[in-house]
């Protein structure tokens, strides 16, 4: 019958165990959470730097369609050009003929 009873000293020694138990469970606790906040901070850079990227890129982006847009006016101002100045040869040649 004595195996079924706990003395007090083996009843001591658990309740300081469990009470490191507990002290352990709440600092990992605590440290879980700091990560957790941490990993949000982290989150929340990352999506700030990609909307940063995306104000850095948005204006090179236009400024890029618009020398593309003059550059699609100057090719055909020069296409026009030379045209203009085949059929000048060709008119110019027909008069002398």
């Amino acid at each position: 019958m004595q195996e079924d009873f706990v003395n007090r000293t083996e009843f001591n020694v658990l309740k300081d165990e469990v009470k490191s138990i507990k002290n352990e469970f709440a600092e990992s606790s605590k440290i879980l959470q700091h990560i957790d906040k941490k990993i949000d901070v982290i989150n929340e850079k990352l999506v700030n730097i990609d909307k940063m990227e995306e104000l850095k890129y948005s204006p090179m982006e236009k400024r890029i369609e618009a020398l593309e847009e003059n550059q699609k006016w100057l090719r055909r101002t020069t296409i026009g050009e030379i045209i203009g100045v085949v059929t000048a040869v060709i008119i110019y040649v027909i008069k002398i003929m």
